[in-house]
């Protein structure tokens, strides 16, 4: 007979354990009031969303485990993550989704309310300033750019001070100036 070692200390786990005081109970009740987290407690974690999903192979938390933690009510590790502002929009996770769960649109709701609690990407907020700033995203800066495209040099006629008006008073517009 052989003499088996005790093991000492606590079990090797795969993943770090939740701490249960850091829990949000009310995070579940706020996703699933929004028009869209309707179906939010249908998830049964079947991973369709991750296997649909062309990015989650970089993400850390993978779409299923990201509706897993607003389920459980870990409000900042999901409106800290990165992963709901690098989801492509491509809505594969939600047309492919047995039970119907719109995760697209929840990673949406998420984003708004990390805007609301100040959890901006630095990257996302430079991109805010530039819309309000100059009204467009991209800016021609090359004449050849136009000229390739038999287009005139300057863009004919173009206003922004209108779309300024209206982005200064939009969300993007207060984040944008809360983050100076």
């Amino acid at each position: 007979m052989t003499e088996t070692e005790e093991k000492t200390g606590p079990p090797v786990t795969l993943i770090d354990p939740i701490d249960m005081t850091k829990l949000d109970p009310k995070f579940r009740n706020d996703i699933s009031s929004m028009p869209n987290g309707e179906e939010l407690s249908a998830c049964f974690a079947c991973s369709t969303c991750t296997a649909a999903c062309p990015i989650a192979n970089q993400w850390d938390y993978m779409p299923h485990q990201l509706i897993r933690m607003i389920l459980l009510g870990m409000r900042d590790e999901v409106l800290s993550s990165k992963e709901i502002w690098e989801c492509l929009t491509c809505f594969q996770c939600q047309e492919r989704c047995p039970q119907k769960v719109r995760v697209t649109d929840i990673f949406f709701d998420c984003k708004n309310l990390a805007a609301e609690e100040g959890h901006v990407p630095e990257n996302v907020l430079a991109l805010g300033k530039t819309l309000v700033d100059k009204g467009q995203l991209y800016e021609v800066i090359n004449d050849w750019e136009r000229e390739d495209l038999d287009l005139e040099p300057e863009v004919p006629g173009l206003s922004i001070e209108g779309i300024q008006s209206i982005l200064k008073s939009t969300r993007t517009g207060k984040l944008v100036e809360d983050g100076e």
